[in-house]
């Protein structure tokens, strides 16, 4: 359909030839006047937008600057945290409170101007906090264990028995050496406790079996010479003090291997992830910016244009009325405003500026057409990308999983470890204090275990460990949790299980073990403690009765099953045939 009359112009021409000059003069001064005020505007309007932007984009740097200090504060804490822990530096741990102190200020100055997402400001609050937490706790921890070792010890040596020097017979050297023995123990935890190293635990427990035999080779000694003094001293003393302080050790190297660095690990993988999320925000800014100058600079061109195309019409109307074309153009105008995309071809009818208006018109069609076409990219592109970011969640949730399953198994036995046991215990005791039902808990640990590793090594005491655990695993029922306690040391949690269920279960799981063929010159065996709920037991009590239980059975000869003293009277298994 044509939008130009060139017989309607023609009639149109001769009603505007009887308007006054200064009106179509005045009405062309108008239009241009309106056209450099939007002009003015839209520069106005586009420099105020780019302001806003830079200012946006500092802001965003500034806040890249803060996540950047941020990770290399947590690297520092973490490497100033590391020359406390081995090298006792107390400026070390004077930087570390400081420091943190300091930054839980700029955190809490950080969420009073809202520079970051509240939920990454919680979590790096958190973990500092808990940096800062399980940091003291080391260090309280630490002179804790050097007092208690030296205590300890220093009490053990006072009661050592001794022997009157101006007497000499048989043994007295190796009575007096007692307090050699003592000392070379003392050293060996100390060692252990400065290097977290394992084997200075075989070394001490070595050196405890060999006061043993010198006591045991010395005890005539010691019974039929006046000269010797024995006083308060007890071998199981010893025995009691070494573990006791074994155990403190290895709650400090848990500290000071898995929790500290775990916190600092976490704020750096906070740190790392905002400042991803601050460069995207940067590039989009950076992005954002760029469009609108181009914009802009269109929309001063398209302007431009527009004041000229117009003001040339005026003039020439002075001449030749031209309101047809005028009329069809603001047709089109109109329609275009109402998104039409049918194709303009009122410029073919006319050759001059207004055809340049159609011509404009059109241009500013096929512009539209294409905007929508790149809208409906647009949204293509973002239906992707959401495909993708759940796609990537996905993965995420798979990997924590993983990570869930890593954090809470034994990597040799595939069974529970002390974390996911001490977590399953309080759950299952809740549950039976709630329900008022029966819950066992059996302790088991292998017979001379560490004979098997010394005479076939530890690869071969590693498959014992795993053969061991499968055989229990097929003798416990699908509703009991079994976990490696430690060592050579395992753990079951019975529930809805009584004293005669847990005895039974036990028993079974004993004779299955005695009966596996483990591929060695001699049979393994085991030991177990049993413990059932009481009244008011806790986790703790729950475990030390099972503890009390093992040690009775280890006592009676091993191989055999032993229920807690403070519940019934120990149960002896036959020995084997």
């Amino acid at each position: 359909m044509s939008l130009s009359s060139p017989e309607l112009s023609l009639k149109q021409r001769g009603v505007l030839s009887h308007l006054p000059l200064r009106v179509r003069l005045a009405a062309a001064f108008v239009t241009s006047l309106v056209a450099v005020l939007t002009l003015v505007s839209m520069t106005y309007v586009a420099v105020n937008f780019s302001s806003k932007q830079s200012n946006e984009l500092q802001i965003a740097g500034a806040k890249l600057d803060f996540v950047n200090d941020l990770t290399l504060a947590s690297t520092a804490l973490q490497l100033a945290a590391t020359r406390y822990v081995y090298l006792g530096h107390d400026s070390a741990r004077e930087y570390v409170t400081n420091n943190i102190d300091l930054w839980l200020n700029e955190i809490a100055a950080c969420r009073e101007r809202s520079c970051l997402n509240q939920e990454r400001i919680d979590d790096v609050d958190t973990h500092l906090n808990a940096f800062l937490d399980a940091f003291n706790l080391v260090a309280t921890s630490r002179s804790d264990i050097a007092n208690a070792l030296i205590s300890d010890f220093a009490n053990l040596r006072v009661s050592a028995p001794t022997t009157n020097n101006t007497v000499d017979y048989p043994g007295a050297g190796q009575i007096n050496s007692i307090n050699d023995h003592i000392s070379t123990i003392e050293a060996t935890l100390l060692a252990y406790f400065v290097t977290s190293d394992s084997q200075r635990i075989s070394d001490a427990e070595a050196h405890l079996d060999e006061l043993k035999g010198h006591l045991a080779s010395t005890f005539g000694a010691l019974e039929e010479t006046q000269n010797t003094a024995v006083g308060s001293f007890s071998i199981d003393r010893l025995e009691n003090s070494l573990y006791a302080n074994i155990q403190r050790i290895r709650s400090y190297a848990y500290l000071v291997n898995v929790v500290l660095p775990s916190e600092a690990r976490e704020m750096e993988y906070l740190a790392s992830n905002v400042a991803a999320e601050v460069h995207e925000e940067i590039a989009a800014l950076q992005t954002s910016m760029q469009s609108n100058r181009q914009n802009f600079y269109v929309w001063v061109f398209s302007l431009t244009a527009f004041v000229l195309l117009l003001s040339i019409p005026m003039f020439f109307w002075l001449l030749n009325s031209v309101t047809s074309p005028l009329k069809n153009l603001s047709a089109v105008f109109h329609r275009l405003t109402q998104g039409s995309e049918e194709k303009i071809i009122g410029a073919e009818l006319t050759k001059d500026e207004i055809g340049d208006l159609f011509k404009a018109a059109e241009a500013f069609r096929r512009e539209n057409v294409r905007e929508r076409e790149l809208l409906a990219d647009y949204r293509e592109l973002s239906r992707n990308l959401e495909s993708q970011v759940t796609e990537r969640t996905r993965e995420l949730e798979a990997k924590n999983a993983e990570l869930d399953h890593i954090a809470s198994v034994d990597k040799l036995t595939d069974t529970y470890n002390r974390r996911a046991l001490d977590a399953a215990l309080s759950a299952e005791l809740e549950r039976a204090n709630r329900y008022q039902r029966p819950l066992s808990v059996l302790l088991m640990d292998i017979d001379f275990f560490k004979h098997v590793n010394d005479q076939y090594g530890h690869l071969t005491g590693d498959k014992v460990l795993v053969t061991l655990c499968q055989k229990i695993k097929e003798n416990l029922r699908a509703s009991d949790i079994l976990g490696r306690w430690g060592g050579e040391e395992f753990l079951v949690i019975c529930p809805e299980t009584d004293l005669e269920q847990a005895r039974n279960a036990a028993e079974k799981v004993r004779r299955a073990i005695e009966k596996t063929d483990f591929e060695l010159s001699k049979n393994i065996t085991i030991s177990v403690g049993i413990s059932v709920l009481m009244e008011n037991a806790t986790v703790e009590s729950l475990v030390a009765e099972a503890d009390k239980a093992l040690y009775l059975a280890k006592s009676q000869g091993r191989n055999r099953v032993c229920i807690a003293p403070m519940m019934l009277a120990p149960l002896h298994a036959a020995p084997p045939q």
